[in-house]
């Protein structure tokens, strides 16, 4: 914790020395952002190789997949191509879709159903309960 501290204080401190000495010390020659156009031509050069040496890799890794795909009887998984739309104002669409709101009826009581489970549970049990 003091190492921190003491980073922090020394830290500002060299920024401020390095500002009127006039920076990092790193000197940025004219026109260095631009590129010569021969490394340029090399590095595009060099990342199509690269480029193409990892098709071709992955080529034989397709090739290899397929061989375990014929020898053992395996199908290839097919990727979803179409998309269902999803829903409006939603990110996502429900997969099982709203649930359904039981109607306002009297035949629903949870309390009568509660109390009717309770009373053919007691039914059985082969001993009374002291409240009933």
């Amino acid at each position: 914790m003091a190492s921190f501290i003491m980073k922090q204080m020394m830290g500002s401190q060299l920024d401020k020395v390095k500002e009127l000495t006039g920076g990092d010390g790193e000197k940025k020659e004219a026109g260095a952002d631009e590129e010569d156009p021969e490394v340029a031509e090399a590095r595009r050069e060099a990342e199509e190789k690269r480029d193409a040496k990892y098709a071709k890799m992955e080529r034989q890794r397709e090739d290899v997949r397929q061989g375990i795909r014929e020898k053992y009887n395996i199908k290839k998984k097919e990727e979803e191509i179409a998309l269902p739309p999803p829903c409006e104002g939603r990110l996502t669409q429900d997969k099982k879709g709203p649930i359904p709101l039981p109607d306002d009826d009297d035949s629903f009581d949870p309390v009568k159903m509660a109390t009717n489970a309770l009373n053919t549970i007691t039914e059985k049990l082969p001993f009374k309960l002291p409240w009933k």
